[in-house]
């Protein structure tokens, strides 16, 4: 009966450990997961530049979403290749590149995803209250990290300060002015064109897509005096988005003159109306009602996604 007893310590001890092992396991690939300590370094670069961003800026009561991709170098090759249809390749620009994948049409797709982060260059936007960057976005900055910084401060404005709802409705406003002052002139009249005809509706349609380009850079050089001023309140030099406006400009290949046809300025207009901003700012009024808060981060490997979190 003894000796049935002792039998039995090596066998409990022997299922302890597995079972010891297995939590071990498991606690360590949720960590592996979940945990920021753990999450690839440009996410830890981007938890550094928002934290100290926060310190003395007000970033809004919602959740706000980063996500890093492989960029349009990876949907353009993805396309020559016949990896997808023309319309269809966007795809191919939001991969994960910390990811493995397996070969489509005999295409080693990790190997256009190290490519992508070579060549791709800066790119950057945001929407629905995410930012997305390039992995090569990273790469591009290299030791400018406070220039990246500038281009992440420029994302969260367009969130922040809802540009989209303000330009939609600005838009709007825009084209019912434009309608009251032209209903009775010589698009309507003299044409004694009828509301439905082709010609109208193309001619209006171009009134609206200009005048869409032209409220998208006003939305843009507002969010670059936005950046300007996260990172003069956060204690940065107040040239540094300024700065890096002209190291955007010159690895980018930026065109001077603005062109009426882009959503984005030319790098003359864009540097101008930055530095005259710069130039007005006062730091010590925009902090003086500033309210510190707290937030909390949190990272998701299999969405890919860092999530910062305000707690008010």
């Amino acid at each position: 009966m003894l000796k049935k007893i002792k039998n039995k310590y090596p066998y409990k001890l022997f299922t302890g450990i597995i079972v010891l092992s297995f939590s071990f396991l498991y606690l360590g690939n949720f960590l592996r997961e979940n945990s920021t300590y753990f999450m690839p370094k440009e996410y830890k670069t981007i938890k550094k530049i928002v934290d100290k961003l926060a310190s003395k800026n007000d970033l809004g009561d919602r959740d706000i979403r980063f996500s890093i991709g492989s960029g349009i170098y990876m949907q353009h090759r993805a396309e020559e290749l016949g990896l997808c249809e023309k319309d269809g390749c966007f795809y191919y620009r939001n991969l994960d590149p910390y990811k493995n994948y397996k070969k489509v049409n005999g295409v080693n797709v990790n190997e256009l995803l190290k490519q992508s982060y070579l060549f791709n260059g800066i790119e950057a936007y945001a929407w629905n209250d995410i930012v997305w960057l390039s992995k090569s976005s990273f790469l591009s900055y290299a030791r400018e990290i406070d220039y990246l910084g500038c281009t992440i401060g420029h994302e969260l404005s367009h969130i922040v300060f809802n540009d989209h709802i303000k330009q939609s409705i600005k838009l709007s406003e825009n084209l019912k002015k434009l309608k009251d002052k032209n209903k009775n002139e010589i698009l309507i009249e003299s044409k004694k064109i009828k509301e439905n005809d082709e010609e109208v509706k193309n001619e209006k349609d171009d009134i609206k897509e200009v005048l869409e380009k032209e409220l998208s850079r006003e939305s843009e050089m507002i969010a670059d005096n936005n950046a300007a001023k996260m990172f003069i309140n956060a204690g940065y030099d107040k040239e540094t988005c300024l700065n890096e406006i002209t190291f955007i400009a010159e690895k980018m290949h930026w065109e001077a003159d603005t062109d009426i046809k882009s959503t984005h300025p030319g790098y003359l207009e864009r540097f101008e109306s930055l530095q005259n901003f710069i130039a007005k700012y006062d730091k010590s009024t925009e902090l003086k009602d500033f309210e510190p808060y707290r937030w909390k981060w949190s990272f998701d490997r299999k969405l890919n996604i860092l999530i910062f979190s305000p707690q008010k």
